[in-house]
């Protein structure tokens, strides 16, 4: 019972989260507290992160740290790209980060049937897309280590989430189910956002 009402109200947040958090601009705040807010605030990093979260724990074993683990070391290189060569083209990274919620959705959807080195070889690309625009959007005023100690804090707790999330959901037939359908929610929030770009 205490399960279901983890998920229950977990998977309400996420569906009625309010759209304002997917905006990307975040004023008043340097530093670390910018970078922290980032993956937090916007919709769509933060529904890629509970994701990768998600999907480790269905698989299990050593997966669940390296997955996740995997993700922070490659977007802390993408964020550290982004911060120093600001002429990467936004629309592509954007695109980059709304695929990765459509499919680390689809991922959540058919759970286990992909092989982890594929997981990773996706989870990484899509990391470096997650860093990069996290990199791109870094405030002129805020100091770079402290933004990217930011992001780092505010995506690993994002990914616990999704651990925490994914190990209760599995534990039965039905909340897996209701895992599977938030999954397949996921992507398709991310595909009406590539149909609004």
């Amino acid at each position: 019972m205490f399960k279901n009402k983890i998920l229950l109200i977990t998977t309400s947040f996420v569906l009625f989260y309010s759209e304002i958090a997917y905006s990307h601009s975040f004023e008043g705040m340097n530093g670390f507290y910018d970078g922290l807010s980032h993956p937090v605030l916007g919709l769509d990093h933060f529904l890629a992160m509970i994701s990768v979260g998600i999907i480790s724990a269905q698989i299990g074993g050593r997966a669940i740290w390296t997955v996740p683990s995997t993700f922070v070391f490659i977007m802390l290189i993408g964020g550290l790209i982004g911060v120093y060569f600001s002429g990467i083209n936004h629309v592509i990274i954007e695109y980059g980060i709304i695929l990765s919620v459509i499919f680390l959705g689809l991922g959540i959807t058919i759970e286990k049937k992909i092989p982890l080195k594929i997981i990773m070889v996706f989870v990484g690309i899509f990391g470096f897309f997650h860093g990069t625009a996290h990199g791109l959007e870094m405030p002129n005023a805020a100091n770079p280590f402290y933004f990217a100690l930011g992001f780092i804090t505010g995506t690993a707790t994002l990914h616990i989430f999704g651990v925490i999330i994914g190990y209760f959901s599995i534990k039965t037939k039905l909340t897996s189910l209701i895992l599977k359908l938030t999954g397949m929610v996921f992507a398709i929030y991310g595909v009406y956002l590539i149909l609004t770009l």
